[in-house]
């Protein structure tokens, strides 16, 4: 079967907001792949500079052993051997490797088309779309309240509601300011997609251009191995058949103060993306009075210690 990795599928969002459901749902599609979190960019692409001119062999060397020996590779299924043969008969470019990563996930499912799921790489829709100019974007969106008492359970969580809610806005923020240029991108709420899954799905494949499968909804019959819940416990909802019982848990486990302090922040990109506020406007807006003051202060400093290394360059140079 041919597969096509020049237009792969990429499902993003913020973390704990639906993007492993969604990846479920669509690699149960006899046609789509969707390859696990690589982190690809974050690991790879922007340590670039560490890895240095991959013209030279042993940086380039170093670069695909360092891919080979992550956890995730084992978990697509990938061969080593026939990594490290393919990688040295390919450009010496990240776009090429990457490409090279989804193509023989593929070729591992036989699958025709193939996708990827990170779900910071929402961060990096636009070094993506240099990597595959005509790639397709799926950004799922959850409630925030619902996505940071979920952080409150995992081991990477900072356990501050406020800094995470700060995570939350920036992510969103990212979306709406920095989208692809050309590419085309679905959003998609995680509601919607639990509340009425074959609806959302068939949008899903309308946009994809594919056939709605009803083995979609049933993806949880199927053995996933893409999902390593020893390793990522928390995930092991996204293993189980659909349940509405997440979508209002919130409610019960965060305290209206908690969810103030959450809205206080977000309130405003709730708003833009369709999530009404619990908290009063005008309590929200005295709380949040002190964030856009630390923000501010916060882009000055950026700005300031931006302008120093410019004239440090500068004054180096002369």
């Amino acid at each position: 079967m041919e597969t096509n990795t020049k237009s792969p599928i990429f499902i993003v969002g913020c973390p704990r907001s639906g993007t492993t459901l969604l990846q479920q749902m669509l690699d149960a599609h006899p046609d789509i792949a969707i390859a696990p979190e690589t982190h690809f960019i974050r690991n790879f692409y922007l340590k670039r500079e560490t890895y240095g001119d991959l013209t030279q062999d042993v940086n380039y060397c170093r670069l695909i052993e360092d891919i080979v020996a992550l956890p995730v590779f084992l978990e697509m299924g990938l061969n080593a051997e026939y990594f490290r043969e393919a990688a040295w008969k390919i450009e010496r470019s990240y776009a090429a490797i990457f490409n090279l990563i989804l193509q023989q996930f593929a070729y591992t499912k036989n699958a025709r088309i193939v996708g990827e799921k990170t779900p910071n790489h929402l961060l990096y829709m636009s070094i993506l779309e240099q990597f595959f100019p005509t790639a397709r974007f799926i950004h799922i969106i959850r409630d925030p309240r619902a996505v940071i008492n979920s952080w409150r359970k995992v081991p990477w969580s900072n356990g501050s509601l406020h800094e995470d809610a700060e995570v939350w806005r920036r992510y969103m923020a990212t979306a709406r300011l920095s989208p692809p240029s050309q590419a085309p991108i679905l959003t998609l709420h995680y509601e919607q997609l639990v509340l009425n899954p074959e609806m959302s799905l068939r949008s899903v494949c309308d946009f994809l251009g594919l056939p709605f499968e009803r083995v979609m909804l049933s993806y949880h019959l199927l053995l996933s191995q893409t999902i390593n819940t020893v390793r990522e416990p928390w995930k092991n909802q996204a293993t189980q058949s659909i349940s509405q019982k997440s979508l209002d848990l919130w409610k019960k486990e965060l305290s209206p103060s908690m969810v103030a302090e959450i809205e206080a922040v977000v309130w405003s990109e709730m708003k833009l993306f369709g999530y009404q506020t619990q908290t009063p406007l005008l309590q929200i807006l005295i709380k949040s009075i002190p964030n856009q003051t630390k923000r501010n202060f916060r882009q000055i400093k950026n700005r300031l210690f931006q302008s120093i290394q410019t004239r440090l360059k500068t004054i180096a140079t002369d």
